[in-house]
């Protein structure tokens, strides 16, 4: 038998019959403040739960899924997220610094205010993902950012090599120091590349200054 308990209180959240929580799905607990450190939980499924406050740091949530749940405040530190799908949640304030993350799901997510520096989303889904977070140093090869909301989003010395950013918001954006190469930019070219508008020839007796007629 399992027992989640509360981090700080020790109270026993959930007690789950078998012999361990991998594979398991939890729908619709209130698990706000468990502890899952260093727990297996890869292949487990989170759906409609309140995870506020959960500390994941260290565990295992490989093939995880976690959907349609509140995660706010939540550490995920360390864990092992490589190929989870943490799809239309709320992590907002959550902290996710070196995690291992590639190929994780992340479309639809809420995942403001949230620190993820240094983290691992090689080959990551940001679709439609809202992403105004710390992501300094963190490594986002091919990422899809298509449509997500970066404002604001420190991204200094981040590695964004072959990322797409097409119709990504980067209002406020900080891009310091980071890797650009192959990247696509926010108009779907080739990052530092602009649309050039219309060519319009001036006719002859037009100067640069202006019309020479009145």
């Amino acid at each position: 038998m399992v027992q989640i308990r509360h981090k700080s209180s020790g109270k026993i959240l959930l007690k789950a019959r078998n012999a361990s929580l991998r594979g398991c799905t939890l729908a619709g607990h209130d698990l706000s403040g468990a502890e899952f450190n260093g727990f297996d939980l890869s292949g487990c499924k989170f759906v409609g739960c309140n995870l506020t406050g959960c500390d994941f740091s260290g565990s295992d949530l490989h093939k995880a899924e976690i959907k349609n749940s509140l995660v706010r405040l939540a550490n995920f530190s360390r864990s092992n997220l490589r190929d989870a799908s943490l799809t239309d949640s709320v992590f907002e304030g959550s902290n996710f610094v070196a995690c291992v993350a590639k190929g994780t799901n992340f479309r639809g997510s809420k995942i403001n205010e949230a620190s993820m520096a240094d983290g691992k989303f090689d080959y990551c889904n940001f679709v439609f993902a809202e992403l105004r977070s710390s992501l300094r140093g963190a490594s986002l090869v091919a990422a899809n950012l298509f449509g997500a909301n970066l404002a604001d989003a420190d991204l200094s010395n981040a590695d964004l090599s072959s990322a797409n950013m097409t119709d990504a918001v980067i209002t406020g954006a900080n891009f310091l120091n980071a890797n650009m190469a192959g990247c696509i930019g926010t108009n779907g070219l080739p990052w530092g590349v602009a649309i050039r508008g219309p060519v319009t020839s001036r006719r002859w007796w037009k100067s640069r200054l202006g019309s020479i007629v009145s």
